[in-house]
């Protein structure tokens, strides 16, 4: 079951196109007075959501429903949209993936911002944003219907989408979170990035210069050994193919009497002049001159006796300088002797062939080389990290005077915002301490030099202290409220989703909480998750999340309540179980209410 838009028309089950969406006859009814919202959320197949198909509206929107329904698998897929992980257990049970999808309108300043971040134009005003996730654990991003990657949806979804959600009040104890609304308000984060960059840029040439120091031992014992091994294989004077020559030359000079013997009694039967080799073949060729055109088989065997004779006469020729390298000294022999015995050695003690010995002393240059460019690195390294450090201060130092100069502003405004909260007496400051030895490197860590705290007093004549050490559940809730408010004034973000802001308050600062979120929906979209119904009543439109089972089917479906079915919904949260003809009249009163506020 889906969300009906205000003019009744169903979104029905067929495709999802561009165009489609842009029937909806109610759609430009409010798109021109919204400059960036959502205007449609589908889920499929998302913990106990089969299909959901969601148009929320400008201003203040209330989703309410029993615990258990399923309301946080839709805050679930509006964190899907931001870009944050979603888990693969979190798909519908018998289902193989889960698919959200958002479609924002967006104008002005901001769709200029989103084009510019992802590089390409926003068309027709609207963003489409898809997320998928399988069983497999494969995750898919789709932005206008191309590819991209949660990491790039994270870094514009401050743009589209912020979701408060149960639990984060919390986190405004935490300095982290202070400093971040501080930095968010002031328009800062740009600079924060920027230092925190250069900050991680600067550890990390720190890393390289401790790992060149503390292996700055090692390293010269293995320039020593390196230059040990060049100066010994270049004594060698290493040529590839030396040792197979030297083994064949030595081999032969190991046989020089028989090899002598055995070309000597060659000769005598090859070069005797009476019946040697080479004078019958002469006299071969000689008697068969002038025969040759009888017949091919003479002239053939002319040619033969010919080119044998002088084949002959060639190759003792090259005999008999071979005879000549025989008759050698033996001092050259023993040189000759020890060279191979040299290159073996080598070869033995590196474990590698005379081929590989070539290229190991190149390889052994360009070590050393390394080596001592290293050596020489060290100074100019360590020059270049006390620029960094004293850019980075510079840095931080400017980042911390614009901190300063918006104090003052954020928690004037924020106090203004507790008045309307029922904390008309509450007192708050911000203080910018420096960062202590221990949580600081250089006094800085990557988000500057600074420590921000938000100080807190509920009641007059109290002191003002550290909002984690005074400021009670229901304190915490209105204070993350009051800053959402402010923040919602200069962030730009469109969609501000709360899911129950409200938790630790009573029935009294609910509806002034009501009051303040509807506020906020004058000039942003706003989505509520909540319990109370003095909250409730605010909503320019009511949807409830219910659960159903069919056939052991669980489902969870929204369905918006008009008229009567708000008014009874109201009432059963005012009862607790059923309406009553009583919570039905409270229920009129608290929307009349609500509305004349609105009116007002």
């Amino acid at each position: 079951m889906e969300g009906n838009a205000p003019c009744g028309s169903g979104w029905g089950s067929g495709p999802f196109t561009r165009a489609r969406w842009k029937s909806r006859c109610w759609l430009q009814s409010w798109l021109g007075e919204s400059s960036q919202v959502l205007v449609h959320l589908s889920v499929e197949d998302l913990g106990l959501i089969e299909r959901v198909d969601f148009d929320p509206c400008d201003g203040l929107h209330v989703l309410t429903g029993e615990t258990g329904v399923g309301k946080s698998m839709l805050l679930a897929s509006m964190l899907m949209l931001r870009g944050e992980r979603a888990r693969t257990d979190m798909i519908r049970r018998g289902a193989e993936k889960a698919m959200v999808r958002g479609i924002f309108h967006l104008t002005g300043e901001l769709a200029d911002k989103v084009s510019t971040e992802l590089g390409t134009p926003i068309e027709d005003d609207e963003l489409i944003v898809e997320r998928e996730i399988s069983r497999e654990g494969r995750s898919r991003c789709r932005i206008d219907g191309r590819e991209s990657t949660a990491k790039v949806l994270r870094r514009i979804a401050p743009l589209l989408i912020e979701v408060i959600g149960q639990g984060q009040a919390l986190t405004l104890l935490k300095s982290e979170t202070q400093l971040d609304l501080l930095d968010r308000f002031g328009d800062l984060l740009d600079m924060r990035e920027s230092h925190s960059r250069s900050w991680h840029e600067a550890k990390e040439l720190e890393a390289r210069i401790k790992s060149l120091e503390e292996n700055q031992r090692e390293r010269k014992d293995r320039a020593v050994f390196l230059e040990h091994v060049i100066q010994e294989l270049e004594e060698a004077q290493l040529v590839s193919g030396q040792r197979a020559a030297l083994e064949q030359e030595l081999e032969l000079l190991e046989e020089r009497d028989r090899v002598l013997a055995s070309i000597e009694s060659a000769r005598l039967r090859i070069l005797e002049n009476d019946g040697g080799v080479i004078d019958t073949l002469g006299s071969t060729e000689r008697d068969l001159q002038g025969f040759e055109a009888l017949h091919p088989g003479i002239a053939n065997l002319r040619e033969a006796s010919l080119h044998s004779r002088t084949l002959l006469e060639e190759a003792m020729r090259e005999v008999a300088a071979l005879e000549s390298d025989l008759d050698i000294d033996p001092v050259a022999l023993d040189r000759k002797r020890r060279r191979l015995d040299t290159i073996v050695t080598l070869e033995e003690k590196f474990h590698r062939s005379e081929e590989d010995l070539v290229h190991f002393l190149q390889e052994c240059k360009e070590e050393l080389t390394g080596i001592s460019g290293d050596a020489e690195e060290l100074p100019e390294l360590q020059a270049g990290l006390e620029r960094c450090i004293q850019q980075l201060t510079e840095g931080a130092n400017r980042l911390s005077s614009a901190r300063k100069a918006v104090i003052a502003k954020l928690t004037k405004q924020c106090a203004q915002e507790l008045t309307d909260l029922g904390l008309e007496k509450a007192e708050l400051t911000g203080v910018l301490e420096a960062l202590a030895d221990s949580e600081s490197w250089n006094g800085m860590n990557e988000f500057g030099q600074d420590r921000f705290q938000i100080c807190f007093s509920a009641n007059p004549g109290e002191p003002v202290q550290p909002l984690a050490a005074v400021a009670s559940g229901g304190e915490l809730s209105r204070v993350m409220l009051a800053l959402q408010k402010t923040l919602a004034g200069v962030t730009g973000t469109g969609t501000l989703v709360f899911d129950e802001i409200d938790s630790n308050v009573g029935g009294r600062m609910g509806f002034a909480i009501g009051s303040k979120l509807r506020e906020i929906g004058e000039n942003h979209q706003v989505l509520c998750v909540t319990h109370l119904p003095q909250v409730a009543c605010h909503g320019k439109r009511q949807h409830r999340v219910v659960k159903s089972v069919d056939a052991e089917v669980t489902r969870t479906f929204l369905e918006e309540l008009v008229e009567e079915e708000r008014i009874e919904e109201i009432a059963s949260m005012l009862r607790g179980d059923r309406a009553t003809a009583r919570s039905l009249d409270e229920a009129r009163e608290m929307l009349a209410e609500a509305e004349s506020l609105e009116n007002a």
